[in-house]
């Protein structure tokens, strides 16, 4: 009778398997790993752009308020605007006759809130 030895291998076919498992794994690794990016990149650009939103209402609500101030020749208390993309409501602290202070606070649709503080240079705008 033959004797069997089962310490070595004599069939070597089966021996490619963990060599397929090795590099699928690393294909899974990099394909998950690009998904990921994707997603943070979507993310980051999300909030660029409502960055992006609060700076244009910041400046169109700034603008608004000194075209206001040069029509009435007066400085309120407090002003409010409502754009497209939220709404701004401005505080406004006279510091002295040639002075404001604006404390701008931004609502967006997406409802993030920011608040902005700006001085304002009444010298030219109310002669």
């Amino acid at each position: 009778m033959k004797r069997r030895s089962y310490g070595t291998m004599t069939n070597e076919r089966g021996f490619i398997l963990p060599y397929v498992l090795v590099v699928l794994s690393i294909i899974f690794l990099l394909l998950f790993h690009g998904t990921a990016g994707y997603r943070n990149e979507l993310h980051m650009t999300d909030m660029q752009m409502e960055q992006t939103r609060i700076e244009t209402l910041f400046q169109s609500s700034r603008q608004l308020l000194i075209e206001e101030i040069k029509v009435t020749g007066n400085v309120t208390d407090h002003a409010s605007y409502h754009f497209p993309h939220g709404e701004v409501f401005i505080n406004i602290e006279r510091i002295n006759e040639a002075t404001c202070l604006l404390a701008f606070t931004i609502r967006t649709k997406g409802n993030d809130v920011k608040n902005i503080e700006s001085p304002l240079v009444l010298s030219g705008l109310l002669d």
